[in-house]
């Protein structure tokens, strides 16, 4: 198993909940400290870039040299941008779409050619519930989650005949470190405030393992999140108006 952003948060929780379930962990992130903490004595550590095509091929490679298949795929890494987005120079829009989408893409495409080979796999694609609820103190972290959720279902419907799983995973506010890591901008005080509404990671990974273990489509964490999803679908104009809302009153 090849879990991203595994240093903390969710990634973290994840290789926690599925060593317990006997998984063999590759961990990869910036922080080789926080990966040796969080992966264990016996996981198989990748300190790195994901941007760079040199640490992706790295983890990829090394991998499969220690145990000579990949059945699951985590692609966590991830960062936020508090920035609207008619604001924010095009270089900055581009390094958060690398992060956020393209590293992951790029990663499907090591990994895809030996999951068909073996007939087996699972690609977990950790996107957000701004996926579907735009958060416009967020806008560019939602369009590139957006992506992340259509590259999943396209890559379902392509990878399905080769007996390969893509599950996508909709977190909604979970307790992490997040918007400490953002490449820039600070999130809204109501937003800040807003933390006792969140789940633990440790939850969130708890869903992500059900979710494998019985090939969801979709993972939605927590539950009461689909509220949201609903009331944007049914009520878009209203949704707008009380988000809005909350960018104006910073």
């Amino acid at each position: 198993m090849l879990i991203t952003g595994a240093s903390e948060g969710i990634g973290a929780a994840c290789a926690e909940v599925f060593r317990k379930r006997g998984a063999r962990l590759s961990l990869t992130a910036r922080n080789e400290a926080k990966l040796r903490a969080a992966g264990g004595g016996d996981a198989l550590v990748t300190a790195g870039d994901l941007t760079l095509a040199a640490t992706r091929e790295a983890v990829v490679k090394r991998t499969l040299e220690r145990f000579g298949r990949i059945d699951v795929l985590i692609n966590n890494a991830a960062a936020g941008l508090y920035t609207p987005a008619w604001a924010t120079p095009v270089e900055e829009a581009r390094r958060l779409f690398e992060v956020n989408f393209f590293a992951p893409l790029a990663l499907v495409g090591l990994v895809a050619p030996h999951m068909r080979g073996q007939r087996s796999g699972v690609i977990v694609n950790v996107s957000s519930i701004a996926a579907h609820v735009t958060l416009p103190w967020l806008t560019l972290y939602s369009a590139t989650k957006s992506a992340l959720v259509s590259l999943s279902d396209g890559l379902r419907m392509e990878l399905a005949k080769d007996g390969v799983h893509t599950m996508t995973v909709l977190p909604g506010y979970v307790r992490t470190n997040f918007q400490q890591h953002a490449l820039g901008g600070e999130a809204p005080p109501r937003v800040t405030r807003s933390k006792r509404f969140a789940i633990s990671p440790e939850k969130c990974a708890e869903a992500i393992a059900r979710g494998v273990e019985r090939d969801a489509r979709q993972v939605i964490a927590p539950g009461w999140s689909r509220l949201a999803v609903a009331a944007q679908r049914l009520f878009p104009g209203l949704m707008e108006r009380q988000l809005a809302a909350i960018v104006d009153k910073v």
